[in-house]
């Protein structure tokens, strides 16, 4: 019985070096803009000594309170937090399109607001770009933040499926770090092992971490390939 092709290595070469050659040429340029504050000045009416002490004395001790009840709900906030991307799915949704965009890839876009359903412990949702890629995450309930991030997808054994996979893979780590340029996608890649010659998709098994943010990829014969974007910090 022959290997199916989706398992041979250099059937993932191939797709490897389309989907290098679509992220290394079609990079976005980026633009700066700068803001000139103004600052207006203006001259504080006169006011008796005294009068100005204890206005101080008690606006100091008012922003002291404040401050401190600040601290405290922050702290509240952050402990119900395991951990979170930095963004919402809303603003991941549109990040992904806007780099599916740059690719001129539109099959592949996250058409229309994810539909979040609430879960036990984090609200979830899932989407399905195409026929075997889907897209799942949760969300923390705290502050409607985005925990984690996952493709699944299982290639039909065209170049085609394949190659959609890989770049949908790049598109996640685009989302999930807006500021990086395309290029650094095979970085990412390397550093996950897919890369190598020869190596097993259906086996791969691996994790790196860039800007905060852990990566892991895992193959499975039954369920395909499993990608992840998570915080590096949640345990």
């Amino acid at each position: 019985m022959k290997k199916p092709i989706q398992k041979k290595w250099w059937f993932w070469l191939i797709v490897v070096i389309i989907v290098g050659g679509i992220f290394g040429n079609k990079d976005e340029e980026k633009t700066e803009k700068e803001e000139v504050a103004k600052t207006e000045v203006s001259t504080p009416a006169e006011t008796k000594p005294g009068t100005v002490v204890a206005e101080k004395s008690a606006s100091k001790t008012q922003d002291v309170k404040v401050a401190k009840e600040d601290v405290q709900k922050q702290k509240e906030k952050i402990a119900e937090i395991p951990g979170t991307l930095g963004m919402t799915p809303e603003e991941f949704r549109k990040s992904f399109n806007k780099r599916a965009d740059v690719l001129n890839n539109s099959k592949l876009k996250i058409g229309k607001k994810l539909n979040i359903e609430t879960g036990p412990a984090q609200d979830v949702f899932q989407y399905m770009t195409t026929d075997y890629i889907g897209i799942a995450g949760s969300v923390n309930k705290a502050d409607g933040s985005l925990r984690d991030v996952m493709m699944i997808g299982q290639g039909n054994g065209t170049l085609s499926s394949g190659t959609d996979l890989v770049l949908t893979i790049g598109l996640v780590i685009l989302a999930t770090n807006p500021d990086l340029p395309s290029k650094a996608v095979g970085s990412v890649l390397d550093d996950l092992g897919i890369l190598n010659e020869g190596v097993d998709w259906t086996t791969v098994n691996e994790s790196t971490e860039l800007n905060g943010i852990r990566y892991s990829i895992t193959g499975s014969d039954a369920i395909g390939i499993m990608f992840s974007a998570s915080d590096a910090n949640d345990k």
